[in-house]
């Protein structure tokens, strides 16, 4: 299984990384902040699992490959980041460490949930509500892009990505996200 996951810039530019299944965090467990984290943040996001094999997908037939659906939070080492920006060295160590991404259980969408909503509480507080439709790429647009890069495979994970991150994440911060108004993840940061 791979973590297939879109990463955005300030500026409203797309990257594509792949992850290794080492990255999942599941079941709500709290995020234990490594050793090498000075600086976390983390991006709310909605989750696909990919449900056909697929290569050189067309965006038009791009929704046939997408089944079960929930939301994920991606963890990042801003300290790491910063220092791979600086060496121009490739950044995958601060994003793609054990337990980086966090993901809640999956579900079929329900009839009439085109468009989800997701909301993102940091500490009981609203820092984040969104929608699918308001992602700078499209989802037919980004299973399309990483088809083009490789083979998905059933039980791969697609992690959207967003624009938003939240910065400054410190232990005993507790961290909710949910789908449609129903809260899938809960747990805190140790």
């Amino acid at each position: 299984m791979k973590l297939l996951g879109v990463e955005y810039t300030p500026a409203g530019e797309q990257g594509l990384v792949v992850l290794g299944d080492h990255a999942l965090l599941r079941d709500n467990g709290d995020f234990y902040v490594p050793s090498f984290i000075t600086r976390l943040s983390c991006v709310p996001q909605l989750v696909f699992r990919i449900c056909r094999v697929g290569k050189g997908i067309a965006p038009r037939f791009a929704s046939r490959y997408t089944g079960e659906m929930g939301v994920g939070i991606r963890f990042y080492a801003e300290n790491l980041l910063e220092e791979a920006r600086v060496k121009g060295v490739p950044p995958d160590m601060a994003m793609g460490f054990d337990h980086a991404a966090a993901l809640s259980s999956l579900r079929l969408p329900a009839a009439g949930e085109g468009d989800p909503c997701y909301a993102f509480e940091v500490n009981g507080e609203e820092q984040f509500r969104g929608h699918l439709s308001g992602l700078p790429l499209s989802l037919d647009r980004q299973i399309a892009l990483f088809s083009s890069y490789c083979l998905l495979k059933v039980g791969d994970l697609l992690y959207c990505g967003n624009p938003f991150r939240s910065s400054g994440l410190l232990p005993g911060d507790r961290l909710r996200l949910s789908l449609e108004g129903i809260c899938l993840l809960d747990f805190f940061v140790r």
